[in-house]
């Protein structure tokens, strides 16, 4: 009887895990953007790594997923892109080798009037927001749209942040649009949440 019912839980479980209407609800709170702050000077999309592909590298799907929505968001605004992401977990001798390079090719193909910089040393969020804020404050910008996928735009948001940055935070949604229809979309992003979850506490230990 004690089989049946732990077998009977995991299987609804599992169900849970695959609806988007529940996953949703397990990620972290985005924290509110300030009221009365300055309008977003510019919008900045930090990378997601890189693949191998052959024997050069490409953008994950991630990565083109923030890239994308954050070519979008600077064409609505009218704004300057800021992409930030270095190589893998080492920083490039050459900017050109970066996945920042890469984000600003494929950024002036969608969109040829886009106006990018590019930091290339970052090889992690806090580095992103490190690295980034003294760029853009030699530009005069104080305030940016920030770009990034749904699970990870709290540690981002609050990694900006902690640079003294106004930050509008913009989610880039991975889950399916039909919430309660059991996606393997859905069930994959659970681990990329708790992942997330992790990370925002060691952030807030060694960081924040």
């Amino acid at each position: 009887m004690r089989g049946v019912l732990i077998t009977v839980v995991l299987g609804v479980a599992l169900v849970a895990a695959t609806l988007p209407v529940l996953v949703r609800q397990f990620y972290a709170p985005v924290p509110d953007t300030a009221p009365g702050g300055a309008a977003p000077a510019a919008v900045v999309v930090p990378g997601a790594g890189r693949q191998r592909n052959g024997d050069g590298y490409r953008l994950t799907p991630a990565g083109l997923r923030r890239l994308h929505r954050g070519v979008e968001e600077a064409r609505r605004l009218g704004l300057p892109l800021l992409l930030t992401g270095g190589a893998e977990d080492r920083t490039p001798r050459d900017p050109d080798d970066s996945e920042a390079a890469m984000m600003a090719e494929l950024a002036r193909r969608l969109w040829p009037e886009a106006r990018t910089w590019i930091e290339p040393r970052s090889r992690s969020t806090w580095e992103n927001a490190v690295n980034s804020a003294p760029l853009l404050r030699e530009r005069g910008i104080q305030s940016v749209l920030l770009v990034t996928d749904r699970a990870h735009l709290p540690r981002a948001t609050l990694s900006f942040r902690r640079q003294g940055l106004t930050v509008t935070p913009v989610a880039v949604d991975t889950l399916p649009r039909e919430a309660w229809l059991p996606s393997a979309g859905a069930l994959a992003e659970v681990p990329v949440i708790w992942r997330e979850w992790v990370a925002l506490v060691w952030y807030r230990i060694r960081y924040f």
